[in-house]
């Protein structure tokens, strides 16, 4: 149940953008309202000691009674200012960039050096919000483009969060490896960044969705923010303000830090969809018990020890030697224990590895179960089929499924499903090798004749071909049927009608289409295509069905083949026709399924297909539903997998 603080912002935030006069006025007027001492919320700017001056803000929040007026307009010290906010009706690119500009120019002020008072959190730093009741642009285009923005900029310039009254914010999150997201950035004070070695979190881009609860959100991170910027300030309860909030975010882009304190992105090669880790070391007592594992992360300029077992990593540690470790730090999760980045390499941690063998009694290994590498197949992530089959639904299931216990079920099944489509491509590949080679030396001469009226054929493929014909429809059944049916059940759904006698089917179907029109609709239309493939497998199964022999004939002097036929074609044309709907309703189905087991707010869109990148042609991704990119829908189609 929300608490009524939570309400009073929500209804605040939707008088402001439902208002039609002065917005700067009107968010001032709510932000009075939700500060507390000793801060206050006005039209200004802000101005430092050697005499520079920001543009005006449509809102300045300010410690202090100091500041003063000129020309009626706020002038606030930069000591005492603890948050800009530019204020724009309509956000777009442009403005966009006017207003990061003018964020940056406000955190660019020279402040007193903040003091060190260790065990309280302190900030001089002035948060830089950009805030609109609309925006004519998608979300993701603006955190593109903040993206863009940020490469250009140190990361203590950076505008920490986008407000879209009507759609939801773009700010910034915490994410330590291994884990997935663990709460907002709030960005650090400039003694954090100086006095040590980085911590080993990547910072993320994420776009929230929070439609009604948009300004509740801005609300909370300012009050956040405000608390260390004044240790012992009177200020509501930013948790109570978020009562009620959805928590839903999606993931942009990432950052993390060098081994000078600076946010830089992370590096291409680092990304998950790209990089393997080395695996990590065991480490034992003489009995063979596990005490602790180690594992190197490449981090930027330097590198990170990622830690879990019963051994104090700070002891473990010292075997790198003093000026490895010298003003770092261990960040401590539930799970697992990890370094602040320290200037090391992988031969470091190697070496590491070497002095805990030899100068103490513990057992040092690596650990050969851990990661298992299996190549797919010769293609990479620039072919369709891998970039959307494999990593484009996997990324996908990620969302539904975030942590690797939840992803076992689907997993496992989806593992049996892409087995099965890549040996049904493989013979696929097979079928059409035999029938072509096999032409090609009948119109060279090499494997047929005519002696009078007889057509002596000298090498058949008849027996090669039947026996990838049967390979090819018992992997295509096994892959449609039994595959997609379990998988679809994991996700919340039932498709196995699809496979069942007409009445049936048609019953089933009447009654999807009352809670499922889509998939509904996609079904019938697979229906006309499954059931002969289904029925060619059958055939072998109860029937004894065997391919046709390839028919020879003379005509003209010249040697003619025909090709035997299956379900009414030609066998390359079904095998041709059926590879590609099967890897479409493969996708199809699966993202469809995923889709509706979204997050409330999330959905996925089709990227174009010539607006997909050449190295991970992926065709779907992640988008908000409200002020995002067009929402997929599922709907069958002709067109081929490569094309679609």
């Amino acid at each position: 149940m929300e608490s009524s603080i939570a309400k009073e912002v929500q209804e605040a935030g939707q008088e402001i953008e439902a208002s039609t006069g002065n917005l700067s006025e009107a968010l001032n007027k709510a932000l009075n309202q939700s500060l507390g001492w000793p801060f206050k919320s006005a039209q200004g700017f802000g101005t430092d000691t050697k005499g520079q001056k920001t543009d005006v803000f449509g809102a300045v929040i300010y410690a202090k009674s100091e500041s003063q007026y000129e020309q009626e307009l706020l002038q606030v010290s930069a000591d005492n200012l603890a948050c800009v906010i530019d204020v724009v009706d309509n956000l777009d690119i442009e403005q966009l960039y006017a207003a990061y500009e003018r964020i940056a120019c406000a955190k660019r002020l020279k402040k007193t050096v903040p003091p060190n008072v260790p065990g309280v959190p302190y900030t001089t730093v002035t948060l830089g919000v950009i805030l609109a009741r609309d925006t004519s642009v998608t979300m993701e285009i603006l955190a593109e483009e903040l993206d863009r923005l940020n490469k250009q900029h140190p990361d203590n310039e950076w505008a920490n969060m986008v407000v879209v009254l009507s759609k939801g914010i773009i700010n910034y999150a915490v994410q330590f490896p291994g884990e997935s997201i663990s709460g907002d950035f709030l960005p650090p004070s400039e003694r954090a960044t100086s006095d040590r070695l980085p911590p080993a979190l990547y910072v993320v881009i994420i776009i929230r969705p929070l439609g009604p609860f948009t300004f509740n959100k801005m609300i909370a991170f300012i009050l956040a923010h405000l608390m260390i910027f004044t240790p012992g300030a009177k200020l509501p309860d930013w948790s109570k303000i978020l009562e009620g909030s959805p928590n839903e975010a999606m993931t942009f882009t990432g950052y993390q830090y060098n081994l000078s304190g600076q946010l830089v992105p992370v590096p291409r090669h680092l990304y998950n969809d790209r990089y393997l880790p080395p695996r990590p070391f065991l480490i034992e007592d003489q009995k063979g018990n596990l005490l602790s594992t180690l594992q190197f992360i490449p981090w930027q300029d330097g590198g990170v020890v990622l830690h879990t077992g019963k051994l104090p990593l700070e002891g473990l540690l010292i075997f790198l030697g003093k000026e490895a470790i010298k003003g770092g730090s261990i960040i401590k999760r539930d799970k697992f224990q990890i370094s602040y980045v320290l200037p090391i390499t992988l031969d470091d941690f190697m070496q590491m590895m070497s002095r805990i063998k030899r100068q103490s009694n513990m057992v040092v290994k690596l650990d050969e179960t851990k990661i298992v590498a299996q190549k797919l197949a010769n293609e990479g992530t620039s072919s369709p089929f891998v970039a959307r089959l494999y990593l484009g639904l996997l990324r996908l299931r990620d969302v539904i499924f975030p942590d690797p216990d939840s992803q076992q079920a689907f997993d496992e099944l989806y593992k049996s499903i892409i087995e099965n489509l890549m040996n049904t491509r493989s013979t696929s590949a097979a079928i059409l090798g035999l029938l072509n080679g096999h032409f090609k030396d009948l119109s060279e001469g090499k494997v047929g004749e005519l002696q009078g009226n007889t057509i002596r054929i000298k090498k058949t493929i008849d027996n090669n071909l039947s026996k990838e014909v049967d390979s090819f429809l018992n992997s295509s059944v096994r892959t449609i049927k039994h595959g997609m049916q379990e998988l679809i059940k994991v996700l919340g759904g039932d498709i196995g009608f699809l496979f069942k006698k007409e009445a049936t089917f048609k019953k089933k179907l009447q009654e999807m289409e009352q809670l499922d029109p889509l998939l509904a609709a996609y079904l019938r239309e697979t229906r006309k295509w499954s059931e002969p493939l289904i029925f060619s497998r059958n055939a072998i199964e109860h029937y004894g069905w065997v391919l046709p022999r390839i028919k020879y004939k003379e005509v003209s002097g010249v040697i003619h083949a025909e090709e035997p036929e299956i379900s009414g074609r030609k066998v390359s044309d079904f095998v041709k026709f059926m590879i590609d709907r099967i890897c479409c309703f493969v996708e199809e189905v699966t993202a469809h399924c995923l889709q509706a087991q979204m997050p409330e707010g999330i959905s996925i869109t089709e990227i174009p297909l010539d607006e997909r990148d050449p190295e991970i042609v992926e065709r779907f991704q992640l988008t908000v539903t409200t002020g995002g990119n067009p929402i997929w829908h599922l709907n069958y189609h002709e067109s081929e997998f490569d094309k679609t």
